[in-house]
């Protein structure tokens, strides 16, 4: 082999060798991305999901009242709607796309309440009634 060609294979494995170190690069901080990107989606939910459990366990502290809040909610997660319905003792909080989920057992007021209701983001509010032992969302 020829000096001239020894130059051109030296330059061509090292431009290969550059692409391959530009592919592991990209890729790892791809992984990096949706990991965080995940991460961050899960910490939202499960903020949406704290703030109207708060807002219950206000409501249940009136007791022998009726009473109702309107609590105001992010539209979107990360771009995406999302639906909050009272499940049998409990508030679920997902995201239908994502198919991520917030649970929460409501410091076990299903004990002493009856849950319903259910509603969607796209409004930016909720209204929680309490009405008796009714807790119902709309």
């Amino acid at each position: 082999m020829g000096k001239a060609q020894s130059i051109i294979f030296e330059q061509v494995l090292l431009f290969m060798i550059s692409v391959a170190i530009f592919i592991i690069c990209f890729a790892l901080f791809q992984i990096y991305e949706n990991h965080y990107s995940f991460v961050a989606l899960n910490d939202q939910i499960k903020a949406v999901r704290d703030m109207i459990t708060a807002q219950v366990i206000q409501l249940v502290k009136h007791e022998g009242m009726d009473v109702s809040a309107s609590l105001s909610i992010p539209k979107r997660i990360s771009g995406e709607y999302y639906d909050i319905r009272f499940i049998g003792t409990g508030l679920n909080v997902s995201l239908a796309v994502s198919k991520i989920a917030a649970t929460s057992d409501l410091f076990r007021l299903g004990e002493r309440f009856s849950f319903s209701g259910n509603s969607t983001s796209a409004k930016g509010e909720i209204i929680i009634y309490k009405r008796g032992n009714n807790i119902i969302l709309e």
